[in-house]
């Protein structure tokens, strides 16, 4: 996706007709969803993460998040990832006392750990399944 406005137009000089007809199918030749829609892409490749680091997960531990570029180590207990297009994607969850905890991050900036943490409640919290079956439904 640009970050130009719609409008715009980098030459100045008006477009020419193509010496060829546009195929039928040209859907085929679109540009992929990570060059039109980077935050959207990052997000789906993301939760697919989650969904596979967690399948590796026993009863007593569910995913987490370290995040290591602040000034001190933050893990969070991860419970919703979304994205803002398109450029943006956001993390939300708790730490281990219990507040509630919100990163929004541009793309060129993700840097994330998934690690293990010990399970909060009587059964692990489990979101990869959830978010890639939303994701899958939004498509």
């Amino acid at each position: 996706m640009s970050e130009y406005p719609a409008n715009y137009r980098a030459h100045t000089s008006s477009p020419k007709s193509p010496d060829f007809i546009t195929p039928y199918n040209s859907g085929i030749i679109a540009p992929h969803l990570s060059q039109t829609n980077p935050a959207k892409w990052t997000y789906l490749k993301f939760i697919e993460c989650i969904f596979h680091f967690e399948k590796s997960l026993g009863d007593a531990h569910e995913v987490g998040v370290r995040l290591v570029s602040f000034a001190s180590e933050v893990t969070l207990c991860l419970q919703d990832v979304g994205y803002y297009d398109p450029h943006m994607i956001y993390f939300s969850g708790s730490n281990a006392d219990g507040e509630k905890l919100q990163l929004v991050q541009h793309l060129s900036q993700l840097s994330v750990f998934l690690v293990a943490i010990k399970k909060r409640g009587e059964e692990p919290v489990r979101i990869g399944f959830k978010l890639k079956r939303a994701a899958e439904e939004e498509s």
